[in-house]
C-alpha cells in the first residue's frame, strides 16, 4: 500500500490529462493521511506509559530527522546546480527563498520557497517537516497522551474536514491566513496530528484483540472486515470524485478519510503473502516519495534544454512511475545480485 500511495503521489505532480486527470489527482489525495494514519499505527502499538510514548516517538524523531536533512540537502544542492547551468544568481535565489515571509510560512505550515523554488516547484518535502512537528508534540504531551488522543483526533478530523468545505469563504481566517489558502489545510496540525492519532486508535483496537482473543477468534474477526474494508474504500473513491466535482480542487477530502479506514481494515484482513509488490514496497517507496520530485524536474530541464524528447502529458505520469522502479528498485536489485554472484 506504501508504494501504491507513493505512486499515486506522482499523479497529483504530474497529472493525467483532465477530466481524467482531475479525479484520478482526487483520489490521490489520500495518500499523504495514509502515510500519516500508518506511521500512528506502528508508533505507539503495545506502548501506554509516558516513558515508553517518549522513548518510540524520540527514536522515530532521530530516524526522521537524519532523512530529513539527507533528502533537503540533496534538494539544495541540486537547486543551487540548476541556477548555475542557467545563469542566475545565487544571492538572489537565495533572497528570494529564504526571507521572513517564506520563512514564516515554513515555520507554522512546513511549506514555502524554504523547501523548494523555480528549479522543482513542488513541496513535497513538507510531509518530513509535518512528522517532525507531530512527533514533537506526541513527546510533548506524552504523559496526558492516552487520556486525550481520541476527542482530540475526532475534533481535529471534523475541523479538517468542514474546514475544507469552507475554503471559498475568505471570512474564515487561521493565524492572520484565510483558509483559501491551501497549505493551511495541508499541515501538521490539520491533517497530520488527526490522521496520526487515528492509527494510534486503530493500532490499540488490533493490539487489543490480538491481547483478549485467542488467534483462532482474532483470524475470524479481521476476516469479517473485508466487506467493510471494500465499501469505505468504494465509498472514499466515490466521494473523492464527487466532492471534486462540487467544490473542485482541494489538498484533502473526505473521501480521504474514508480510502484511508478502508485500507486500515483490508490490511488487518488480507493475509501477508508477501510478493513483488510487498518487496517494491518495502524497498522502494520512502525513495519514491522523496526523489520522485527530482527525477521530474531533470527530465523537465532536459526536454527545456533539447536533451530528451518531449513526453506526452497522457503517459507522463506513468513515465515518471516506471523511471523512479526503475531507479530506486530495479537498478539497486541488480546491483545486489551482482555484488552476491561476485561474493558467491
Amino acid at each position: 500500500m506504501k508504494l501504491i500511495a507513493c505512486l499515486a503521489v506522482i499523479t497529483i505532480h504530474v497529472r493525467f490529462p483532465d477530466p481524467f486527470g482531475q479525479y484520478v489527482k482526487a483520489i490521490a489525495r489520500f495518500a499523504v493521511p495514509f502515510f500519516f494514519a500508518v506511521s500512528g499505527r506502528y508508533l505507539l502499538s503495545g506502548v501506554y506509559t509516558t516513558g515508553g510514548i517518549r522513548s518510540r516517538a524520540f527514536r522515530s524523531l532521530k530516524k526522521t530527522i537524519g532523512i530529513t536533512v539527507i533528502v533537503y540537502t540533496v534538494y539544495l544542492l541540486y537547486s543551487v546546480l540548476y541556477h548555475v547551468l542557467v545563469g542566475a544568481k545565487l544571492s538572489e535565489v537565495f533572497a528570494g527563498r529564504f526571507n521572513p515571509g517564506s520563512i514564516k510560512r515554513f515555520l507554522i505550515f512546513n511549506t514555502g520557497t524554504v523547501i523548494y523554488d523555480d528549479s522543482y516547484v513542488f513541496d513535497h518535502m513538507w510531509y518530513l517537516f509535518a512528522w517532525i512537528y507531530v512527533l514533537v508534540v506526541i513527546i510533548a504531551a506524552a504523559p496526558v497522551l492516552r487520556k486525550c488522543y481520541k476527542p482530540v483526533m475526532a475534533v481535529l478530523l471534523l475541523a479538517l474536514h468542514i474546514f475544507t468545505w469552507m475554503q471559498d469563504f475568505k471570512i474564515v481566517r487561521v493565524f492572520g491566513i484565510t483558509l483559501t489558502t491551501p497549505y493551511v489545510l495541508r499541515s501538521w496540525f490539520f491533517t497530520g496530528i488527526p490522521y496520526v492519532l487515528l492509527g494510534v486508535l486503530w493500532g490499540d483496537i488490533v493490539e487489543g484483540l490480538k491481547k483478549d482473543k485467542t488467534t483462532e477468534d482474532y483470524n475470524r474477526i479481521v476476516n469479517l472486515w473485508k466487506i467493510p474494508g471494500i465499501c469505505f474504500l468504494s465509498t472514499g473513491i466515490l466521494s473523492s470524485c464527487f466532492e471534486t466535482f462540487i467544490i473542485g480542487e482541494k489538498e484533502i477530502f473526505i473521501g480521504s478519510f474514508f480510502i484511508v479506514m478502508g485500507i486500515l481494515l483490508l490490511s488487518e484482513s488480507l493475509s501477508e503473502k508477501g510478493g513483488l509488490l510487498s518487496e517494491m514496497g518495502r524497498e522502494a517507496s520512502s525513495y519514491i516519495y522523496f526523489y520522485h520530485v527530482l527525477i521530474l524536474a531533470i527530465l523537465n530541464l532536459g526536454v527545456i534544454r533539447g536533451v530528451f524528447p518531449p513526453v506526452p502529458g497522457i503517459v507522463k505520469p506513468v513515465v515518471l512511475m516506471i523511471l523512479s522502479i526503475i531507479i530506486f528498485y530495479g537498478l539497486p536489485k541488480l546491483y545486489r545480485s551482482v555484488i552476491n554472484v561476485k561474493k558467491g
